[in-house]
């Protein structure tokens, strides 16, 4: 597999401290990445975009979240907290971060995901679907 690279598509209405932050946590792990600001949509609710240079999200996943932490899961959910993380300028933080892999494969995080949310999203297979947690099932789920 290819050395992981990876975009940030911040949204340009927030302030872009935590997508800077997680954009220098991957580079200090030795990954490529960099961080473009999204112009703001009328109407829609900001997210942050995460593009994945990779066709095959698990072993992208498991390979560039191990560089941040000792478990995979742990290093994703790292990420995607510093994403989310409120109260900076008093802004309001993203309402959720959007993994999308080369396929077109898209795994939608939200603030409120347990733990074992992100041990699944590591090895999930999403081959262009599009995948959002569900809470009563406790498993993603193709949307």
């Amino acid at each position: 597999m290819a050395d992981p690279e990876v975009e940030i598509f911040w949204p340009s209405s927030l302030p872009s401290a935590p997508a800077l932050e997680q954009r220098d946590a991957l580079r200090e792990a030795g990954v490529t990445a960099t961080c473009l600001l999204r112009p703001t949509r009328r109407g829609a609710a900001d997210a942050v975009l995460v593009l994945l240079t990779s066709a095959v999200l698990e072993p992208f996943l498991s390979a560039l979240f191990q560089r941040l932490a000792e478990e995979a899961h742990k290093g994703l959910k790292a990420f995607v907290d510093g994403l989310l993380r409120d109260g900076r300028d008093g802004a309001v933080p993203p309402e959720g971060v959007v993994v999308e892999s080369a396929t077109g494969g898209r795994v939608t995080f939200t603030a409120d995901l347990p733990e074992q949310a992100y041990e699944q999203a590591v090895g999930l297979e999403v081959c262009g679907d599009r995948w959002i947690w569900d809470s009563r099932r406790a498993m993603w789920t193709p949307a």
